[in-house]
């Protein structure tokens, strides 16, 4: 376990619950994390915990946010993404994929081997008024770069962002990536403790994909599939706080999502996200025109 300061805040749970699945259609569902108060998860929008099998999402666009493919390590297949920057990459189990929209750019996702289910969380963050108009950018991180924290109990990957003193590959050290964010992967053993550290600053949500984590206040179980918001601590200015996971009789497997809030008017209106009507109505006609660029779908349905 980190160990925490007496003196450090530990953050309360501002919410808890399931999460909601949808089925895209006979084949490929999501557990879906889409907030009420999209406020509460700023700089992120939302996270679909999908699993897809077979091909469902034909060529679509995005623009003024990014769409990020996490594929969970033990995910049985791969995903082959294709956009109109030209890229061609095959997603493998652990992969990070980060599509930067900015201006706008057309991409498509399909399982790499059609029935071998592909499965993760699709990750959705919104860019800063400043950036939602910078060109498309892609980048990507491999399973085996991403670095590994050990502590008592409990296993994390930093898949992007930093922790204790380890920094992922996709990192605020990276000038163009435009909404630095930490991404961590964490496995916990059966009824181990975790504190992890994060600035005041920062909002953070939690999701369970596997066993179950402790409501620390009613000491209630939660169990997969499930999310927990952790409380504004802003207030406190960038002073340290603690994340607190406390996980069930099963163990836990989660995912935690933290960055700085943007704070910002967001228009969510599809693919788009802007800060005004003006901006989503913008990013439509740009890309019915073309300005995002062509991408041909390689499957019908």
């Amino acid at each position: 376990m980190h160990q925490q300061s007496e003196t450090t805040p530990v953050r309360g749970v501002r919410w808890s619950g399931a999460l909601p699945l949808h089925h895209f259609d006979a084949h490929t569902h999501a557990y879906l994390f889409h907030p009420d108060h999209p406020a509460w998860i700023d700089p992120f929008i939302g996270v679909d915990v999908f699993n897809m099998p077979q091909s469902f999402f034909l060529p679509h666009p995005h623009g003024g946010m990014s769409a990020i493919t996490y594929l969970l390590p033990e995910s049985p297949g791969g995903v082959r993404n294709r956009d109109s920057l030209g890229d061609d990459s095959h997603i493998a189990p652990g992969d990070l994929h980060w599509t930067q929209a900015g201006a706008g750019i057309v991409h498509e996702e399909t399982p790499a081997t059609r029935g071998q289910a592909a499965i993760g969380l699709q990750i959705f963050v919104n860019m800063p008024r400043s950036r939602k108009q910078q060109p498309a950018a892609v980048f990507k991180t491999a399973a085996a770069e991403m670095p590994v924290v050990q502590l008592a109990g409990a296993s994390v990957r930093v898949v992007a962002g930093a922790l204790l003193g380890q920094t992922a590959p996709l990192s605020a050290e990276n000038p163009l990536w435009a909404t630095p964010v930490h991404i961590w992967d964490v496995s916990l053993e059966p009824d181990a403790n975790l504190a992890l550290p994060l600035p005041a600053s920062h909002q953070a949500s939690v999701l369970i994909l596997e066993g179950s984590l402790i409501h620390t206040a009613s000491r209630q179980e939660l169990p997969a599939p499930a999310a927990m918001m952790f409380d504004d601590a802003a207030s406190l200015g960038d002073a340290p706080t603690h994340l607190r996971l406390q996980a069930g009789p099963q163990g836990a497997r989660a995912t935690i999502l933290a960055g700085h809030p943007l704070r910002e008017p967001m228009v969510p209106w599809g693919p788009f996200v802007g800060n005004t009507r003006a901006d989503v109505a913008a990013y439509a006609q740009a890309y019915q025109s073309g300005a995002m660029g062509q991408l041909a779908a390689s499957f019908s349905r």
